[in-house]
């Protein structure tokens, strides 16, 4: 009986987890496609026109106000794979560590709270690589129009471009296919980590520290003082790595032998400053992200009988 009430309490913070995650993609979907915009960008550090607010007007004024929501559908499949993952069973993993470690592993301690957010981020970026991949490339920039009329669209054609050239399929078509869609799997998972271990970890922290020193209580208020630290410090974290995931992700001409490469090639071109490029949108869309993420991830846990996080 106790199980099956855990398995339950489990799959309604999965279910949490994944709705508050699309609801904040669905609001910050414009921030997002900017930011992927400029991180493409390869002019010098510093240039005028990759400052956000130009590249975002540029983008209204030449491609639609609708462009802003472009990727959209993959978005949310992707926030119902990775973050339903790496957010909803954060907590499974810290039970079950905690239960392995025999209580060598304090509940309170940040040790088990890394650990168990580096588990459920790295299985849920790799599980939903492909989704962030189509995502990319959905809003990615494209002189002559884009070249994907859907995200199943988007699908066939990136598993078509590793697909043996030949008529038949098979093991090696097949193979090819699985690795044009999950090109850029190693920084997504690095991306993931750092974001999720940043992001979960700090906002789990902030809300124990305020509590226990009894500045805060529980409610809206303490949630979102501890999701804008979240934000911030996780922004910082994730930024250097979002910037190779996606060089590579977008990079269907194969530029780029890996991510040492593509790491050595933004360093040589571009300078160190590089890595930050996008830094004011990221911060803005991942704060922003973040704060909608917990605010509505705790008030559904409220309503499913879920104690907070």
């Amino acid at each position: 009986m106790t199980n099956n009430r855990e398995n339950s309490q489990y799959a309604l913070k999965f279910a949490g987890a994944a709705l508050s995650n699309m609801a904040a993609s669905a609001a910050t979907n414009p921030l997002d496609i900017v930011k992927v915009r400029q991180q493409l960008r390869t002019q010098l550090p510093g240039a005028r026109s990759n400052a956000f607010w130009t590249v975002g007007v540029e983008m209204a004024r030449t491609e639609g106000v609708l462009s802003l929501m472009k990727g959209f559908s993959a978005s949310m499949l992707r926030e119902l794979a990775y973050s339903g993952m790496r957010l909803g069973s954060y907590e499974y993993f810290k039970d079950v560590l905690y239960d392995q470690s025999r209580g060598a592993l304090s509940r309170e301690g940040i040790g088990l709270k890394v650990a168990a957010a580096t588990i459920a981020s790295a299985i849920g970026s790799a599980v939903a690589n492909p989704t962030d991949l189509v995502k990319v490339r959905m809003q990615a920039y494209y002189p002559d129009g884009g070249p994907y009329k859907n995200m199943r669209h988007a699908f066939a054609t990136i598993w078509k471009e590793g697909a043996a050239p030949t008529t038949a399929s098979g093991p090696s078509s097949m193979l090819g296919g699985l690795r044009a869609l999950y090109r850029g799997v190693n920084p997504t998972t690095v991306r993931g980590i750092v974001l999720s271990v940043s992001q979960i970890c700090s906002y789990d922290q902030v809300k124990q520290v305020l509590k226990r020193r009894n500045l805060m209580q529980e409610g809206v208020g303490l949630h979102f003082v501890a999701s804008m630290v979240a934000g911030l410090v996780c922004s910082i974290t994730s930024n250097p790595v979002d910037v190779v995931k996606v060089r590579l992700m977008n990079d269907s001409e194969r530029e780029f032998r890996g991510v040492s490469d593509c790491v050595r090639s933004i360093m040589t071109r571009e300078g160190p400053l590089a890595f930050y490029k996008g830094f004011g949108m990221c911060w803005a869309r991942l704060g922003l992200h973040t704060v909608l993420t917990f605010v509505v991830f705790e008030r559904l846990r409220f309503l499913f009988g879920v104690g907070a996080l």
